[in-house]
């Protein structure tokens, strides 16, 4: 038999996510059978899947679930992650870094965990001696660079799935968008593909260029792709853009200009947090300003 105390960081959550989240090498048939057979105890009580723990709780279960894959090959290949990763903001309860581009958010998709940023917090996690494993509370597509939140409690990841939910973290991002924009600003409010939801962006010329425009854009609702979609939807493909751009002319811009990633960077981040407004800003990294320089602009030093 297995037993777990509940800690503040684990708890108000469901059982169900708890037991995905402590026991990821376990399928989810395993850990739904072992609940539905009363493997599964909450202070003596029959658990059930969906009831929601609360803090010092006992947890016991009766049965032998794979543990978490070891990590000795895992620490051997990253050591001192810490000086791998960019903080802008760090405090006890949330992360805010910068991430860079070819970095992926996430593990899955062919992507190991310690390819991942969220790997390589789990490990810095350790190495800092944290009781909680750091979750970031949003994502960023790998090819983009910039301002990510990533919560180092359990409290604070609940507060900003809030927040986020009620639209109370201010996001913007600086793109490249292939051509000239109709006007010096707008609004797209559009369904994504295969979405009946209507998905909104706000965006704003910062300069315009001969073949591109500069633009910031703020996510009033913030879905998988959506800047990258909603520009292709409205004829202005990022440029640098491999998925959803214009190919052709991604080539001659990388022969031209030297754009060899995607023109997506998360520039600016504002929300409150206990009480106090924090406002986070991150410059475009060299490689982005480098094709700013070559288009004839170096005004973005503090963009």
């Amino acid at each position: 038999m297995l037993s777990i105390t509940i800690n503040k960081h684990n708890a108000e959550q469901r059982l169900d996510r708890f037991l995905r989240k402590t026991f990821p090498a376990a399928s989810l048939s395993l850990l739904f059978a072992i609940i539905r057979k009363k493997k599964v105890r909450v202070n003596g009580a029959v658990a059930k899947a969906a009831q929601m723990l609360c803090e010092n709780d006992l947890l016991q279960i009766y049965e032998n679930l794979p543990q978490t894959q070891k990590k000795d090959s895992f620490e051997q290949r990253i050591t001192n992650v810490g000086e791998n990763l960019s903080f802008v903001l760090q405090n006890s309860d949330f992360a805010v870094l910068n991430k860079p581009c070819g970095l992926a958010s996430q593990s899955g998709s062919g992507i190991s965990e310690e390819e991942s940023l969220a790997g390589m917090l789990a490990i810095w996690a350790q190495e800092e001696g944290l009781d909680f494993k750091p979750a970031l509370v949003h994502r960023l597509d790998k090819e983009t660079s910039g301002l990510i939140i990533a919560a180092l409690s359990g409290f604070a990841l609940r507060e900003f799935g809030s927040m986020l939910r009620e639209r109370k973290v201010k996001k913007e991002y600086l793109a490249l968008v292939k051509g000239n924009m109709p006007q010096k600003s707008g609004k797209i409010s559009m369904p994504l593909p295969g979405d009946e939801k209507i998905s909104e962006s706000v965006w704003k010329v910062e300069k315009s260029f001969k073949e591109c425009d500069l633009v910031r854009v703020g996510l009033e609702t913030g879905r998988k792709h959506q800047i990258r979609i909603h520009f292709v939807q409205i004829g202005h493909p990022l440029l640098g853009d491999s998925k959803y751009g214009d190919f052709a002319f991604n080539r001659k811009f990388k022969k031209d200009f030297g754009l060899s990633r995607l023109f997506l960077h998360s520039a600016y981040l504002e929300f409150n947090w206990q009480g106090k407004k924090v406002k986070l800003q991150k410059t475009l990294p060299e490689e982005l300003k480098g094709v700013l320089n070559a288009l004839g602009f170096n005004g973005m030093d503090e963009a």
